[in-house]
């Protein structure tokens, strides 16, 4: 019977390619938090990481940890958004994005929100981290 002996340097390979498909969890939750950022919010809201900040749809989340909702020279919050006294800590923002219509009825927030715990727990990682 014949055995197949691979090449050393084919082992090689083999051992680099697999350590590198190995990544920390806090890189792939920024990563992650950055991708679902760019394909969920981007459309309405500036990247909070990004330079050169233009005017969207939304409002700036630039600075939003630790912020009250509605507070920002942006013209077109909702008055349910501004009254309602919720302040972007890790908690709120995942309750939010979770369904932001049950959170803040009467918001102008179209988005119909992130189900899924862990892709909301990257996004609110990736914007309260922004300008910290």
């Amino acid at each position: 019977m014949m055995r197949f002996r691979a090449p050393a340097a084919l082992l090689s390979i083999a051992a680099v390619t697999t350590s590198m498909m190995m990544i920390t969890p806090a890189s792939a939750t920024d990563t992650d938090g950055a991708k679902l950022f760019k394909t969920r919010c981007g459309a309405c809201h500036w990247d909070p990481h990004a330079a050169g900040e233009k005017p969207r749809l939304g409002p700036s989340l630039s600075g939003l940890s630790g912020r009250t909702a509605g507070t920002t020279d942006f013209k077109r919050y909702s008055k349910a958004m501004k009254a309602s006294g919720i302040v972007w800590e890790p908690e709120s923002l995942d309750a939010y994005l979770e369904n932001p219509r049950k959170t803040v009825p009467g918001t102008t927030m179209a988005f119909p929100g992130l189900k899924k715990p862990d892709r909301r727990a990257a996004v609110v990682s990736y914007v309260l981290d922004a300008g910290k």
